[in-house]
């Protein structure tokens, strides 16, 4: 009788000599490490997770060829499964189950190293004299250890974080705002990174209707140009909530393309429900292309992100909680809900979008934080409703002054519109610019940064396509601006 210690040497000899043919070979597959032989769904994940591993030790790459659809289910012992530099799933279709824990199935994570630094030097974006980050390409930490704001309502305090990318001791971006001031309490931390392009893409997962616990796609912390590209996630109904199925931390240079979102945990019928299908946070440099995706609660629930881009993306709400800078969404179509900023700054850029049932802009107001930007719209179209013909919706909430210097004052965007085709049908004969939703005592107090409001070139149409004409108003209820302000656009149309 053979022993089952020599069985077992047997087998790693085995696992041992495929590893070596298939290090020449540059890929490691599934099928090595007993996908084919697999009879269970906890088999077949530990298959995937042991190639993903052994690739990642070896410096290869994972191969998914011959491999078409599977069924897996997460063990109890469940872990997330790194990959690696390129990970090409090959058309994979996969459906998961989890009855084990929340958590995400494929993760791409660099751990940080804690740095001691001044104020000043943050914002002077000179390193050269700090020998963690004077040479090769660093992403630099930025935490503020003093709450930035707190959520109204919500009984939670909100921390600012930026991102730097630092290479060869000078930073290549600028944080969303400035760091040297008495309210901030620095803590930064840092991480070597590799900046060649990183992908993931190829892979259409289903999280299966028996799921007691949610099971995220994909995780990214600590990294610079990664490509998720042609993924597909698709969310049965279900009264889970706080969903994040694509979560992005503290990374820059990252962009998702051609991606499809077809729903999300986010509750149904609960109160307070919410769940995402972009989780960000601490993100510079990120950039959507061609994603279409539509939740319960909406699709994107972001922070700290600084430079966005949503390019020829179909989806039902875009978000900066709270604390962004710049933000560009190009032949866009956006349903249902709204955009929604909160401590924004910069230009927030709607070119050629078209705004179906929701409001374009909302300003939120439990974060209590009015900081200026600016709304330009460029040859987008606006299909008014009855509920929604107002552009710029300013939420208002009685509270003193934030506490912080830098969010005391009340700003409201300046806003300019240039050709805008407005769909009206007969039952809505006006549009409002501006819409302040609170009380008569709010709309007294005078609002700061607001200075022009320009409307160019308005077309109004029915949706049958026969010109029509509507009342424009400046806001659909007085307000006081602080500063003279320069309103140029047309009465009646």
């Amino acid at each position: 009788m053979i022993c089952s210690s020599t069985v077992r040497r047997a087998v790693l000899l085995s696992v041992l000599f495929n590893i070596l043919i298939l290090t020449v070979m540059a890929q490691i597959s599934p099928l090595d490490f007993g996908l084919r032989e697999a009879e269970t769904g906890i088999d077949r994940y530990w298959a995937l997770y042991n190639a993903h591993v052994a690739a990642r030790a070896n410096g290869l790459e994972v191969s998914y060829e011959g491999v078409d659809t599977l069924d897996i289910e997460l063990p109890p012992d469940f872990q997330s499964i790194p990959v690696g530099k390129n990970t090409d799933f090959g058309g994979l279709v996969l459906y998961v189950t989890n009855n084990v824990r929340d958590g995400a199935l494929f993760s791409m994570y660099r751990s940080t190293q804690p740095l001691a630094l001044s104020k000043s030097l943050v914002d002077s974006l000179d390193f050269h004299g700090v020998p963690e980050l004077a040479e090769g390409d660093k992403l630099l930490i930025l935490s503020d250890q003093n709450p930035w704001t707190e959520r109204i309502g919500y009984g939670y305090r909100v921390y600012r974080q930026d991102i730097l990318w630092v290479h060869n001791g000078q930073a290549m971006n600028a944080p969303i705002a400035p760091w040297n001031t008495d309210s901030t309490r620095l803590n930064a931390a840092y991480t070597e990174i590799d900046t060649s392009l990183k992908t993931f893409g190829g892979l259409t997962m289903h999280r299966t209707e028996v799921s007691q616990f949610k099971t995220y796609c994909l995780h990214v912390n600590g990294q610079c140009n990664v490509l998720v590209q042609d993924v597909h996630v698709t969310t049965p109904k279900s009264k889970m909530i706080a969903d994040g199925v694509f979560g992005v931390s503290n990374s820059v240079r990252v962009a998702f393309r051609d991606v499809t979102v077809d729903g999300t945990y986010s509750g149904y019928g609960r109160w307070r429900n919410y769940g995402y299908a972009f989780s960000l946070n601490n993100l510079w440099n990120t950039t959507f292309e061609r994603v279409t995706a539509d939740g319960n609660w909406g699709v994107f629930g972001t922070n700290n992100l600084s430079t966005t881009a949503l390019t020829d993306c179909d989806i039902n709400r875009f978000d900066i909680h709270c604390y962004g800078r710049d933000a560009l969404l190009k032949r866009c179509t956006l349903r249902q809900r709204q955009t929604q900023f909160s401590s924004m700054y910069g230009t927030v850029t709607f070119d050629s979008c078209r705004f179906v049932d929701c409001i374009p802009v909302r300003i939120r107001s439990s974060y209590n934080a009015y900081t200026p930007f600016d709304i330009v719209m460029k040859d987008c179209t606006f299909e008014l409703t009855m509920r929604y013909h107002s552009l710029v919706n300013v939420m208002l909430l009685d509270t003193a002054a934030n506490s912080r210097p830098e969010l005391s004052r009340k700003c409201w965007p300046n806003l300019t519109v240039t050709n805008m085709t407005v769909i009206a049908p007969v039952m809505v004969n006006s549009m409002n610019l501006y819409q302040p939703t609170g009380t008569l005592s709010e709309l007294k107090k005078p609002v700061d940064y607001i200075n022009k409001v320009n409307v160019n070139g308005l077309k109004i149409l029915r949706p049958n396509g026969k010109q029509a004409k509507i009342s424009v108003r400046l806001s659909s209820r007085e307000f006081i601006p602080l500063q003279t302000l320069d309103v140029d656009i047309p009465d009646t149309l």
